[in-house]
């Protein structure tokens, strides 16, 4: 139990990382919410972007990096290193459409074949078996592309002064996203999976702190997002090389394993 509830919560987090600085005299000084959703969508738009990631919650906090295509593939691969439940866990995760991929210590204890290193999971196979759309599962969790469409809903936004993250000049803005908005603004995938995150969260409003640079471009976000065990894990993203060229392929197949099969369904 015990391993397949740490198994749970890397599934979650998988599927998906500071800078000091000085606040603006007098408080924080409204802004327009269109600032924020145009770094978004120039963000986005950049058709590609590294991230490197912290997390921290009741009972996890890890760290990692990845490379992630922000347009309609969103297709990433993502290297963490995730405490869990006493666990000390390094997992290597790739998203190919619907199809997850995972290498992790862990899942040597289910006895996996000789040579079977990654385990799959696939979200839409899993969807039609359980009945539940599980497809958008991928853009529902701790991702670039998933919080810049967040930014699409900013409604609220105060600039609260001047940062340095990574050695860039930011201005640091908390924006509370209308996920309604967001979901009303965005298409595709993209809608759907921010109707489930309201559904699944039960809000409606999301607080994230946003830092811009000077070109526009979001460099990191922070906020609270329940996972897999329904607690809060605060997820803090740094941005950087945005539309560098980036090759995103499965692991192959003769290195892999069904791990619904492996878990006996």
């Amino acid at each position: 139990m015990r391993l397949l509830g740490a198994i749970g919560v890397l599934l979650a987090l998988a599927v998906a990382g500071c800078g000091g600085g000085k606040s603006t005299q007098g408080g924080p000084k409204p802004v327009s919410g269109d600032l924020i959703v145009a770094a978004a969508s120039k963000s986005a738009g950049s058709g590609s972007v590294e991230a490197d990631f912290k997390i921290s919650g009741p009972g996890v906090k890890g760290s990692g990096s990845g490379v992630f295509n922000t347009g309609p593939s969103r297709s990433g691969q993502l290297s963490l290193k995730v405490d869990v439940r006493g666990m000390s866990v390094p997992i290597d995760s790739v998203i190919s459409g619907n199809v997850l991929y995972m290498r992790s210590s862990v899942f040597s204890q289910l006895g996996l074949a000789p040579g079977k290193q990654w385990v799959k999971l696939d979200l839409g196979q899993l969807a039609q078996q359980g009945g539940i759309d599980l497809s958008s599962l991928a853009n529902t969790s701790p991702s670039p592309a998933s919080a810049l469409s967040y930014l699409r809903g900013s409604s609220k936004v105060e600039e609260v002064g001047s940062e340095s993250v990574d050695g860039v000049e930011t201005t640091r803005y908390k924006v509370t996203v209308d996920l309604e908005r967001a979901a009303a603004r965005s298409s595709g995938g993209d809608r759907e999976a921010l109707k489930r995150l309201i559904q699944a969260g039960g809000v409606k409003t999301l607080p994230i702190d946003v830092w811009v640079d000077g070109k526009d471009y979001v460099r990191k976000m922070q906020y609270a997002q329940r996972i897999g065990n329904g607690q809060a894990v605060r997820i803090t993203m740094n941005l950087h090389d945005f539309g560098s060229p980036v090759s995103i392929k499965p692991p192959p197949a003769d290195s892999v394993v069904d791990l619904m099969h492996a878990l006996g369904q």
